[in-house]
This record gives structure tokens, sequence and C-alpha cells, in this order.
């Protein structure tokens, strides 16, 4: 049955396309990476990053994007190519060259469905479908999005 559920998404991955969106700046991620970042999104953004951005961005980890809620994803990752409501969960995939990224989200814990989904999970694959190095897939995609954000 599951392997049904990844062979359909992958399917309907293709079909669906995303929207720009406003990166992070590079005081964003770092606050993030302290633990001292917002959840609203109040912080400074620009819908343009400057010339040495690529220099500017810290590397994002897995453990960086676990607990952070959707207005974060788009502002360090831009919009999905794919997103999934399974409730309670919901997914969304980010489409490389090299890789897929899928993000699993769900309400916090003990916090009923109106609180603000997170992400919980993780992972990576190939275009063909074996398992990637999430590190790898995350760092193609995130420079994606700063390539994207800067030209």
């Amino acid at each position: 049955m599951r392997l049904f559920i990844l062979v359909a998404a992958l399917a309907l991955s293709a079909c669906v396309t995303g929207e720009h969106s406003p990166e992070m700046t590079n005081a964003d991620v770092s606050g993030i990476e302290s633990g001292n970042a917002s959840s609203s999104g109040n912080s400074q953004t620009t819908s343009r990053a400057p010339n040495d951005a690529r220099k500017a961005f810290k590397p994002l980890t897995s453990k960086t994007l676990i607990g952070q809620n959707k207005d974060r994803l788009l502002r360090l990752l831009g919009a999905p190519s794919f997103k999934r409501r399974d409730p309670p969960a919901e997914i969304w995939r980010y489409r490389d060259q090299s890789c897929l990224l899928d993000l699993y989200l769900y309400p916090p814990k003990n916090s009923g469905t109106a609180a603000p989904m997170e992400v919980a999970f993780i992972e990576a694959r190939t275009p063909r479908g074996p398992s990637a190095p999430v590190a790898k897939c995350l760092s193609a995609i995130r420079k994606k999005f700063i390539a994207k954000a800067t030209s």
C-alpha cells in the first residue's frame, strides 16, 4: 500500500509547479540555528538577495528544518514543486535534477489541528527511487533556490 502511495505521489509530482517566494536572509538562518527565530515570520526579508548572496547564506541541515513552519520553509527553500494533504499530515516535495526532498509536516503534538503545521520528518531520494543523502539533497535544493532568487 505504501509503495502504491509513493508511486502515485511521484506521478502527480510531475504535474505541479511551484511559485517563487522571498528568501530568508543570513540573519534569519542564524536565528533558526540558534533557536531565536520567531514562527510569525516577522524577520526582515527581501524580494531579491544581494549579488554576493551565494557566499552569505549558511548551509541548512535537516536538524535546522525540523520544527519549522510553512512560512519559514517558504523563506528558506521557496515554494515546493508538489504539495499533498494527507490528514493530519501535509507533504511538501522539492525537486532537483539529482534528487527529490520530501518534508512531512504535522501539527505539533498535543496542540490540536488548528496549530500551524511543522516539519516532523525529512526524506530524500533519487528521481528513480532509491534513498539519497538528505544533506546533499537539501544543499542542492537550497543552492537552486538561491540561484533562482539572485538571477
